[in-house]
């Protein structure tokens, strides 16, 4: 028997696929506010407060958030400016620009995504708070410090003391 595997990588599916998002904010959209929601979300315009999910949050190309994020997970095609909290991961695509602070278990970066902030990654360092902590869970620090066009980013590794 040939049975077809059914299950879906997190955020490998098309990019442009809207059923598997409950709420999307439409690209002609203005926003300010704060949302809350208990599943998936896509923002395709402009959006500024705070956003926050139990599910997944997805930045589209194009669109601008100027907010706080804080989801399971966080896909990023489009701008953020300001701080992004992921229960289990970032995946900042290669359009994507976060300008702000990451704090999640797990994070990709792909070539060509922009990064101006910290990044607190290691299952230690999720959940509310957080951020504030002694830095003694044992989970390093990275940090991401753009180099001149066209040159590969580095990124080192701050041990917590």
């Amino acid at each position: 028997m040939n049975r077809e595997d059914t299950r879906k990588e997190p955020y490998v599916a098309d990019s442009n696929n809207t059923t598997d998002f409950g709420t999307i904010i439409g690209p002609d959209a203005n926003f300010k506010g704060d949302l809350s929601f208990d599943s998936a979300a896509k923002i395709l315009g402009k959006f500024e407060g705070s956003i926050s999910s139990k599910g997944k949050i997805h930045i589209a190309d194009g669109a601008e958030c100027k907010a706080q994020v804080s989801a399971k997970e966080v896909a990023v095609e489009g701008h953020i400016n300001g701080n992004v909290e992921a229960s289990d991961r970032v995946d900042l695509r290669p359009k994507g620009v976060i300008t702000g602070d990451i704090t999640a278990a797990r994070m990709t970066m792909a070539d060509g995504a922009s990064l101006d902030g910290h990044c607190r990654i290691g299952a230690g360092n999720t959940g509310k708070g957080s951020s504030s902590g002694s830095g003694s869970s044992g989970a390093s620090t990275s940090e991401v410090k753009p180099t001149g066009q066209g040159q590969a980013q580095r990124a080192t590794a701050k041990s917590g003391s």
